[in-house]
């Protein structure tokens, strides 16, 4: 087992058949070769917001992240203004006629208001 001095003195794993009980070093490692600027947790986060994005049920969700309650998911998804202004651009406003099923309702229209003295 190596040893390194970034973090103070922390184990590096250097036998393969060992489980990984940090993977930290091995993140940190990862992008120094490839020249990746997030962190590993922001994975994290994108993973959840991409998901949320693309309707992927909470049950799915909440299974695929590993999480045991609706508000930790919520800390990690965060839908992206684009998604949200996509979301919205796709809410249309028939034409007359067009939805046959619809019933339509009369609004009452009220005439003059005349204030009291």
């Amino acid at each position: 087992m190596k040893l390194t001095t970034s973090t103070g003195w922390k184990p590096v794993p250097s036998d393969p058949t060992r489980h990984a009980t940090d993977i930290t070093w091995g993140w940190d490692e990862l992008r120094k070769d490839t020249g990746v600027r997030c962190r590993l947790h922001d994975l994290r986060h994108t993973f959840a917001t991409r998901l949320a994005e693309n309707g992927v049920s909470e049950s799915t969700m909440l299974a695929l992240m590993g999480h045991m309650s609706r508000s930790m998911l919520e800390r990690y998804s965060h839908i992206r203004m684009a998604a949200k202004r996509d979301a919205v651009a796709g809410v249309t406003l028939s034409q007359k006629g067009e939805n046959s099923e619809v019933v339509p309702v009369k609004v009452p229209v009220v005439e003059q208001v005349v204030p009291i003295q």
